[in-house]
């Protein structure tokens, strides 16, 4: 071939392989590279000593035991250094190319420009396929490699669905190029993230956004199937490509970054029930709820988000340091271990953290007990899978892709990350002169001297080294080194070598080979061996016995329990017993209990077998008391106040197990609490009601035998007359709008129902032959109200509102179940005695804003008096701890008698929730709800013994007691520990967890922006 043939053909082959604006010179010529006598980590658990990796190209081509290599192959010699496959992030936001962001409109915004189909919520970016973004951004890949990360799985992390995820390589290629995995999981998060549009504002809004989103996906796809099969018969839906992108997401699967572990739970839970894979973004938390999370049989990806040492350097910043800060701190670098021990499969990620951070965190955990095979598994084979990158890649295997991390030790305890392989190309992490840091022994000239050699991580620093003879050192300088050779001199007189003797060094399988010039010019032989690598160690494959101050508890703070506490047998026996029922107050009276039941009722009972005595001579026994309306243990906001109606929020989806208010509330004998959306909305959210069982999952409080319940609002919260200026656009502004709002609603609402079940009724064959009315838990819930199967319960003030209500109500043929509030119920008793509604009220508000100026202390006696249900509520997390001294208000203020007074925290509010035929009074055959008090109940001074809910005791006054020092002197052990810790032990993420206000009806707090809160 002469020349010019040969160079057409160059250009032949350049012009099929490349594109408008690539290199011309694209080399695609085959090559075989050779990494020999290196320890290959094939996968966890499976490793081969002194073997050669193959690769071809980008790709693992073979791996060969004996180190038997092609002839054609061009050798690298790695002895000494172990070779693990490329780590992987399946959580990241790296090479997505944006565009400029858009001014922020002013709020509130109710709606957003719909664009290209897409969806109705700006929150919602289900159609986005990030791979189209994709942009190599080789400076930002950095923080990955330098970890030993060689891909990572991306997307925009902005939004509630936030897309199809894409899974890149980290080389510095093209984009067509690094693409692994095109389509991986679609991300999605409870934040709404950069949306400019009010709803939602709350964590409850944006579960019921995602609850609602799925449905609508569903029932999209399904219309588009019945279009495809009667296309003449069915009419399609408007086009909507963000739930088209969700018709497969059962195939694709999601992962879910919740923020913090009581919205873990939550999510875990959503997954659950749409039928969802339940992989998400771990929070760090996972130990201190690990049974309750596993059997969700989840995947996890967690962060290493070790929180920084709580300050405690003094006495006032230590006084607000709570305990569980202080538990956290200790027991956060174990969180894997407990991931581990649950066998809940995880990867890990750099997620929220600096990426310098990332090693030292996981050296922590490998401390605290995570094997090597658990912390590389995660790395490696489990980051893959929740990549989609299983075929290619978290193996050393024919076939795979070629990205590797070469490390000089073991990285898990304190190895280091030589350089990473990134598509068969190596990106080093520290000069090649460093192979040679560590110990040899050589022997020359007759005579064996140790070698010390301490090489640099990076070109700053300079290579130092020195002989050992005896308790001689001799210096050693010009060194010079790369990967495979190194050259330096010496002056070896004092040894008996005279003048300055040169060194040449290089590795083979057999160890150190040379040559020793010396100063006459004659040649000697060098041979040695390696003494020691820097890290020859390795990570502990047992867990390790870690000892912990902090006590491991339900929840995690104070008071929390070991475990939950047992159903009694129980005899109280001679107490006064305030039946809250017909029988009135029983003196010298006799309690039995079994099977979390009241079993008998009377005087001097014999005691059955195997039942604890409690003698309570002297003392008072009652019912527990029940407060209708409540805001505790409520997280992500109380109220929902984007839009007038948020029917499909619900308050039993942000249930906080760990509020302390649970704890505290049951000190004052509270066993039920109803928690109430607050009152920013006309038409708010879904009720729920909560047993006090301190210690139980957000499940476990609640109480299922009560009523579905809702809340509604009148007033000045509801038109938004305190907002500020701008919160003018939305209807209604005026009362008779509220008045219209709610016959605008409740008409949509039948209408809807009534199509739905048009619809249920039709034959099978006619249903396949037309669209399915929309299913729409707003408009589903609003229809339950109006069917009479959910109880309002209705935040009022204002006696002409209340009668608009109770005749709107009686005009759609339903009664209202509760008037909370309602503090000018007194003017209108007769009327709400008429219709059937109870009143829950306050003991003595008043003159708190316009419309509370005509309340009245005498409120509560004056409804009684006409018939009308009555109960007293404390809208407030202070005020129900003493709600039996609310209660005592009455008898002060109008000489309320005391049983009624009682019964206005008891049996009353049970009627009103729907559970006075389970608790609410002490008698046969009712749940064990009771209080065991030291003074009358109605008295200042009264303080409660015991607790019971359901015939267990929820709370103990001597328990308390030990429980209080023994949280004192573990708290003063922990400060200790953080004193005494070591700096890098100190050094933590600080918490992003803003802390939640305590919450009233008129807090409007947005969970998603700095703009948190503002009183209505």
């Amino acid at each position: 071939m002469n020349y010019k043939t040969f160079t057409a053909g160059l250009c032949t082959l350049a012009c099929l392989t490349t594109q408008a604006g690539e290199s011309q010179l694209t080399d695609n010529t085959p090559t075989l590279t050779a990494l020999t006598h290196a320890t290959l980590i094939l996968a966890p658990g499976s490793e081969l000593s002194n073997a050669t990796l193959l690769l071809e190209n980008n790709r693992i081509k073979a791996i060969l035991p004996e180190n038997d290599i092609p002839q054609n192959a061009f050798e690298i010699n790695l002895s000494g250094l172990r070779i693990y496959p490329g780590f992987i992030d399946p959580y990241a936001e790296y090479g997505i190319e944006l565009p400029q962001n858009s001014a922020k409109a002013q709020p509130p915004v109710y709606n957003i420009k719909r664009i290209g189909g897409n969806a109705a919520n700006g929150a919602i970016h289900a159609e986005k396929e990030w791979f189209s973004k994709v942009y190599p951004d080789p400076k930002a890949a950095e923080k990955w490699m330098n970890n030993g990360f060689t891909s990572v799985q991306s997307a925009h992390l902005d939004g509630i669905f936030q897309g199809t995820a894409v899974t890149l390589s980290l080389a510095d290629k093209k984009a067509n190029e690094i693409i692994y995995n095109a389509r991986g999981k679609q991300f999605m998060a409870f934040n709404k993230g950069s949306s400019p549009q009010d709803y939602p504002t709350s964590l409850m809004g944006s579960i019921a956004l995602i609850r609602q989103t799925f449905s609508d996906a569903r029932w999209y796809n399904d219309s588009l199937a019945k279009v495809k099969d009667y296309p003449d018969d069915v009419k399609a839906p408007d086009f909507n490509i963000a739930l088209e992108r969700l018709r497969s997401i059962k195939e694709q699967g999601v992962i879910f970054n919740s923020g913090n572990l009581n919205s873990e739970l939550r999510a875990a839970k959503l997954l659950k029930q749409q039928g969802l894979k339940v992989q998400l973004l771990g929070s760090g938390e996972e130990y201190a709820r690990i049974s309750e999370l596993a059997a969700y049989h989840p995947q996890l990806i967690l962060p290493l988000n070790f929180p920084a040492a709580p300050d405690v350097s003094n006495e006032t910043a230590a006084a607000n340091v709570t305990l569980s800060e202080l538990r956290h701190w200790e027991r956060a670098p174990a969180n894997p271990v407990a991931v581990a021990a649950a066998n809940i499969p995880f990867a890990m990620t750099q997620h929220g953290i600096e990426a310098k951070a990332f090693w030292p965190r996981l050296k922590m955990a490998v401390a605290a007990g995570l094997t090597e095979k658990q912390a590389l598994t995660a790395l490696t084979t489990q980051a893959a899978e929740l990549a989609g990158i299983a075929n290619v890649a978290g193996k050393l295997a024919p076939g795979y892709m070629a990205d590797l991390v070469i490390t000089q030790g073991n990285p898990f305890v304190d190895g280091k990350i030589v350089s990473v392989w990134l598509q068969g190309k190596e990106h080093a992490l520290r000069p090649k002169s460093y192979r040679w840091h560590g110990d040899y022994k050589l022997r020359f000239a007759q005579m064996e001297l140790d070698l010390s050699l301490t090489m640099p991580d990076s070109t700053a620093d300079k290579s130092r080294g020195s002989f050992i003879s005896g308790d001689k050192e001799l210096a050693i300088t010009a060194i010079d080194a790369d990967e495979q050779r190194l050259n330096f001199t010496s002056d070896l007189s004092s040894a008996g070598l005279p003048g300055i003797s040169r060194f040449t060094l290089w590795r083979d399988n057999e160890g150190i080979r040379g040559r020793l010039l010396l100063a006459d010019g004659k040649v000697e032989l060098v041979n040695g061996q390696i003494v020691a690598m820097p890290t020859p160690a390795t990570a502990h494959e047992t867990p390790k016995d870690v000892n912990y101050i902090g006590h491991q508890v339900t929840p995690i703070q104070a008071f929390g329990i070991d475990s939950l506490p047992v159903t009694e047998k129980l005899h109280i026996q001679n107490a006064t017993v305030w039946t809250s029922a017909a029988a009135g107050i029983l003196q010298h009276t006799d309690v039995l209990i079994a099977n979390g039941k009241i079993e008998r009722i009377g005087q001097q009972l014999a005691t059955p077998s195997h039942y604890q005595v409690i003698d309570a001579n002297g003392k008072y026994l009652t019912a527990g008391i029940i407060d209708e309306h409540s805001h505790i243990a409520i997280n992500g906001g109380v109220n929902e106040g984007s839009e007038a109606v948020t029917a499909e929020v619900r308050i039993g989806d942000v249930i906080d197990p760990n509020a302390i208010a649970i704890y505290r509330s049951l000190a004052g004998g509270v066993t039920t609490a109803n928690l109430l959306h607050g009152s920013a909305n006309p038409i708010g959210g879904q009720a729920q009601v909560i047993q006090l069982r301190w210690g139980e999952t957000a499940e476990g409080l609640k109480f299922k035998d009560a009523n579905k319940g809702i809340k509604f609002a009148l007033g000045e919260n509801v038109k938004q007359s305190n907002w500020g200026e701008n919160y003018n656009k939305r209807f209604p502004q005026s009362r008779m709008g509220v008045q219209t709002l709610f016959t605008d609603t409740f008409n949509a609402a039948l209408d809807y129902d009534a199509r739905r079940q048009e619809y249920a009724e039709l034959r099978s064959r006619d249903k396949r032959k037309t669209l399915e009315p929309r299913p729409d838990y707003r408009m589903e819930t609003v229809a339950e109200v109006v069917k009479g199967e959910r109880d309002v319960h209705i935040h009022s003030y204002v006696q002409s509102e209340i009668l608009m209500f109770m005749r709107l109500a009686e005009a759609y043929d339903f009664k209202v179940k509760t008037f909370t509030h309602v503090l000018e119920g007194y003017k209108v008793a007769p009327e709400l005695a008429a219709h059937g509604a109870g009143a829950s009220t306050f003991a003595d508000w008043w003159a708190y804003k316009f419309e509370v100026y005509d309340a009245i202390p005498q409120n509560a006696c004056l409804l009684q008096q006409h018939g009308v249900l009555t109960s007293i509520n404390s809208d407030d997390n202070e005020m129900q701890r003493r709600l039996n001294q609310e209660a005592a208000k009455s008898i002060k203020y109008c000489n309320m008698s005391v049983e009624d007074a009682w019964k206005m925290v008891t049996i009353n509010p049970a009627k009103q929730l729907g559970v006075d035929d389970v608790t609410g009074s002490i008698e046969v055959g009712k749940q064990a709800d009771l209080v065991l008090w030291d003074h009358n109940p109605l008295s200042a001074y009264a303080k409660t013994e015991a607790v019971w809910i359901n015939g267990k005791r929820y709370f103990d006054r001597q328990q308390d007691a030990q429980k209080t020092q023994a949280i004192a002197e573990e708290r003063e052990a922990l400060i200790q520990k953080v004193l005494h810790s070591s700096e890098e032990r100190k050094l933590g993420e600080q918490s992003a967890l803003e802390q939640e206000p305590m919450w009233h009806c008129d807090t409007e707090y947005n969970a998603w922006n700095s703009q948190k809160e503002h009183a209505l």
